[in-house]
């Protein structure tokens, strides 16, 4: 069928050619001159004192490519087809066509092809007035072949399409029917849906080659998209914690600034020293809290950009629990509170050494400032079955139900700012624990007891 289908348009396209290379010059040529002299016709039977650049088909016949220039008889431009052309162009144009060959001009229309142009041109006389009317097109080549190569080519795809269709419509019909199958089923892939898998048991050899690697495509887009959706998931997330780490800097920072600030402007003002010693104190403390929340805030996000590579290492929880209380002695001691500690011997799990101390620090200041005077602290490092469990209790008020899932919160301080010598909480303790063991995958929370509050965490045991 494609020999056959070749030979014949091969065949038909080299007639055709050479009818187009022998006569289409000619053609086009007597069809221009004819337009040329239907508009002449047309000029004559219309008030050419009223015509404009609106007239349908005046306007149609320049859409051809033909051009026109009519004066009267003071050789005053009437219409011109060139209006970027300014008045003393236009003006040398009618000298040209007209002035210089007026003794040419009689009222039938005289029609010339020249070289490089075809023209017509004639006198009409209309109401005791006179008009030149000078109409020409420039020859183009390419144009005028590029124009008719469309014409006759159009005809004959026309005529091999018709022809090819009559050939090929009973073989076509065969080889259509598996692929309009196939067609049907891939067409569900328009809606999104990917899982669409098509039969590979093909009558031709090649549906069935064409079915397999529709079905690997399929295959290969559903784990792309799933990929693409993965990450532009992280990424949104991404962008969402740095927005809100940005939005809660700035906010929190406020208040330290404006408390420093006022205080500078009234240590300006007053000559006391004891007062300026307690301002002084004062700007010294804002401006610790500070350092602590940037610190604190840097860490958190430090953590969760490093959520996807974050390195866990082997580690004892129970000696690296002891080094980490070993730090705190002094702040028991300077608050009068007893510090008991029991440990289960050899309980590893896998950490981030730096992230778990960060994580325990911050249990172990909770515990202090919210212990009663003269209280106790329990530390524990307790082995379980499948995980290891750290608890922090304290003896002091317990945590309001309500407020169970806040205290987990960015910047949730209660309603009470409590102080550890001297320096307010910034209210991220708690969610840079939570952050942290988010991170181990691990557990956390507390539990209220009868004089006092249990925290814990709990990590996946590696070895005990």
């Amino acid at each position: 069928m494609i020999v056959l289908q070749v030979i014949w348009l091969l065949l038909l396209f080299g007639i055709t050619g050479a009818v187009f290379i022998l006569f289409a010059d000619d053609y086009y040529y007597h069809r221009k001159l004819n337009t040329m002299e239907n508009a002449f016709e047309y000029l004559k039977n219309t008030d050419i004192s009223r015509i404009d650049h609106s007239d349908l088909r005046i306007m149609r016949r320049e859409e051809q490519g033909v051009k026109f220039i009519i004066a009267d008889e003071n050789f005053n431009c009437v219409y011109t087809s060139n209006t970027s052309k300014t008045a003393e162009k236009t003006q040398a144009q009618i000298e040209r066509k007209i002035i210089s060959k007026v003794r040419h001009y009689k009222t039938e229309f005289k029609k010339r092809n020249h070289k490089f142009m075809i023209k017509g041109y004639g006198m009409i006389i209309q109401d005791e007035h006179t008009y030149y009317v000078y109409i020409y097109e420039r020859k183009l080549n390419s144009k005028i072949h590029f124009s008719y190569y469309q014409l006759f080519f159009g005809i004959i795809s026309l005529l091999a399409l018709v022809v090819g269709v009559a050939v090929s419509y009973l073989i076509a019909d065969r080889i259509s029917k598996p692929i309009r199958r196939i067609e049907k089923v891939a067409g569900n892939a328009v809606e999104n849906d990917f899982d669409v898998k098509i039969d590979e048991n093909q009558e031709f050899a090649e549906l069935s080659g064409l079915a397999r690697s529709i079905n690997i495509m399929m295959a290969q887009i559903r784990n792309q998209m799933k990929e693409l959706e993965q990450e532009l998931e992280h990424k949104s997330m991404v962008e969402e914690k740095r927005r809100n780490f940005v939005n809660n800097v700035s906010h929190e920072l406020k208040t330290p600034l404006a408390i420093i600030s006022s205080q500078v402007e009234m240590l300006q003002l007053i000559d006391d020293d004891e007062k300026r010693k307690e301002y002084c104190s004062s700007i010294m403390e804002e401006t610790k809290n500070m350092a602590n929340l940037i610190n604190d805030m840097m860490f958190i996000y430090s953590a969760q950009n490093e959520e996807a590579k974050i390195e866990l290492e082997e580690e004892n929880i129970g000696n690296l629990v002891k080094e980490t209380c070993t730090k705190y002695k002094d702040l028991f001691l300077n608050e009068n509170i007893i510090l008991h500690q029991e440990y289960d011997e050899d309980c590893f799990a896998r950490i981030n050494k730096r992230y778990f101390e960060q994580a325990f620090d911050n249990y172990i200041t909770n515990s202090v400032k919210h212990s009663d005077k003269n209280g106790n602290v329990y530390i524990r490092v307790i082995s379980k079955k499948d995980f290891v469990r750290i608890e922090v209790e304290n003896e002091g008020m317990p945590v309001p139900e309500e407020n169970r899932d806040k205290i987990w919160d960015m910047f949730y301080r209660g309603d009470v700012v409590e102080t550890l010598q001297g320096q307010k909480g910034s209210g991220l303790g708690l969610y840079i624990v939570k952050s942290i063991i988010a991170l181990h995958g691990g557990k956390y929370g507390f539990d209220n007891l009868e004089k006092g509050v249990v925290f814990w965490i709990e990590l996946p045991k590696s070895n005990c």
